[in-house]
């Protein structure tokens, strides 16, 4: 992949929306210029990202809920709001996006069967689309849950069984922890490291990858930072900045 290394020059672009989401995009870029670490960047002089292709797996969908907060904030919902709005902006810097979902479902259709094996099917489903795509890279968006609610940060997962893995898990890992990391109090347990893990998408996709989780459903301070719109945009623009970053590395 040929990556254009000129000077890159950052310019905001807010989403062709009105009412809200504007406003959000308004309030996001204010906010940028005291908080460079999520400036929203959606459009680079130079597209420096064309001829990139990565793959976006938001996590769970359909019947699986994923994590849950009272049954009525939803992981699957998260983790799609924020992998639509990094696609934009991977779109906009000239990479090609694939997406394991758009929409509220699995899966699991891309791998016929037995319906009661619907759960490992879904896995199976998205590493065949990240294993067909040809793709430069992929991200699977998470949220995580612990059974102590002073647990909180951010955690990208690597497997070490391909050096590239390490390199992106830490440049996404150093980009988000400005948002989800900020401020520990005594007392809490705040995640800013990335970790090994052995989960079936890192460990059998043939091409780098990692699974980030963004945060804890079970942390209120991480509740209440990714259930706002607002901060779901900068969340796909920290992790947008990690990714190209990371390009940029591998250049």
């Amino acid at each position: 992949m040929a990556v254009n290394k000129r000077q890159i020059r950052l310019m905001v672009v807010p989403p062709a929306a009105g009412g809200a989401v504007l406003a959000c995009a308004v309030l996001l870029w204010i906010g940028s210029l005291f908080y460079p670490s999520a400036r929203p960047v959606s459009l680079y002089y130079g597209r420096p990202l064309k001829g990139s292709v990565i793959v976006l797996d938001p996590g769970h969908g359909g019947i699986d809920s994923g994590s849950h907060y009272e049954e009525r904030i939803l992981e699957k919902d998260i983790v799609l709001a924020v992998g639509l709005e990094l696609r934009r902006l991977l779109n906009q810097a000239g990479a090609t996006v694939i997406m394991t979902r758009e929409r509220d479902e699995d899966t699991s259709k891309y791998i016929p069967g037995d319906p009661a094996s619907r759960y490992q099917r879904d896995m199976h489903g998205r590493l065949k689309v990240i294993n067909e795509s040809g793709a430069d890279l992929f991200l699977s968006l998470h949220l995580n849950s612990f059974s102590d609610p002073t647990v909180r940060g951010a955690i990208a997962f690597y497997s070490p069984g391909r050096p590239e893995n390490k390199i992106l898990a830490e440049t996404i890992q150093k980009q988000v922890n400005p948002l989800m990391a900020s401020d520990p109090k005594p007392g809490q347990t705040v995640h800013s490291s990335p970790k090994e893990g052995s989960y079936l998408l890192i460990n059998e996709a043939n091409i780098p990858g990692i699974i980030l989780e963004m945060g804890f459903m079970t942390s209120p301070i991480d509740r209440e930072i990714f259930t706002e719109p607002c901060n779901q945009g900068k969340l796909a623009q920290a992790i947008f900045l990690g990714i190209v970053e990371y390009i940029y590395t591998k250049a």
